[in-house]
């Protein structure tokens, strides 16, 4: 019961750091697309250039706050089955690919 209730708080950890990855992934590529904007309306090469590595930054950022979520949200499906309360059926959240 104990290794049960350890393995229960581990997956709560995991998901909480998911979650705040998530949350930083998504600030950070908010910011990197205003950037792109930003210099995007000067008209200079190297600056042009620095604005197409921030979108590109701010994709792969994009990316990263969805795989977060996914990886969140089968912990959480995971945590249910535990609790007894899934039979793998997908709780009211949409997982994101």
């Amino acid at each position: 019961m104990e290794n049960v209730q350890n393995l229960k708080h581990t997956l709560s950890y995991i998901q909480s750091e998911l979650n705040r990855i998530e949350t930083m992934a998504g600030t950070l590529s908010s910011i990197e697309r205003d950037h792109f904007n930003k210099l995007t309306k000067f008209d200079h090469r190297e600056l042009g250039d620095i604005a197409v590595e921030e979108q590109h930054a701010a994709r792969q950022l994009g990316t990263i706050k969805h795989m977060c979520l996914s990886m969140a949200q089968q912990i959480e499906d995971i945590r249910n089955t535990i609790e007894g309360g899934g039979s793998g059926e997908r709780t009211h959240h949409d997982e994101v690919h």
